[in-house]
């Protein structure tokens, strides 16, 4: 019906850049309100699963940590709750944003499922998961928690110089 109104008052003229980006605003906010129950269940279980993995990401990541002492119980659970709760409050914001571009612009859906960008977030993903426990390792080897050998082993790991 919109698209009528325009159509009957321009005639055969060429749309304007506000008309196209009217309709473009229109039939994203249409798609949105029409898909609403199926983009609410994504972003819920896209939250529920940012907030577990966090979760489980920092308590593996401040474990030895706890284990040697450097923190108490109380500050590690501390540690965990504020990885939930940031993890609970960006996932639904970037997964909004995300949608919203995606129904103004969704040539951008192309680009966006193209192998290369896929592995590229996979492997961002597989970074922010990683990169924490390594530093939780390479703490834990500098405080001398594991055996004298396993540290002169690899000694560039360990900021450069082995241990004597």
């Amino acid at each position: 019906m919109i698209y009528e109104n325009i159509s009957l008052h321009r005639g055969a003229k060429m749309m304007t850049v506000g008309e196209q980006f009217f309709i473009r605003v229109h039939n994203a906010v249409d798609s949105i309100i029409s898909n609403s129950a199926t983009i609410a269940r994504l972003g819920i279980n896209a939250t529920g699963i940012a907030i577990v993995t966090q979760v489980v990401v920092t308590a593996i990541s401040y474990s030895l940590d706890l284990y040697r002492g450097d923190i108490t119980v109380e500050e590690y659970k501390n540690l965990v709750l504020e990885a939930a709760k940031k993890a609970g409050i960006a996932t639904p914001i970037v997964f909004l944003i995300l949608v919203a571009v995606l129904a103004l612009f969704p040539e951008f859906t192309v680009v966006l499922s193209a192998p290369v960008v896929v592995a590229g977030f996979n492997a961002l993903f597989g970074m922010s998961i990683a990169m924490p426990i390594i530093q939780s390792l390479l703490r834990h080897a500098q405080a001398g928690g594991f055996a004298e050998e396993a540290v002169n082993a690899h000694p560039n790991a360990f900021g450069g110089s082995a241990s004597a």
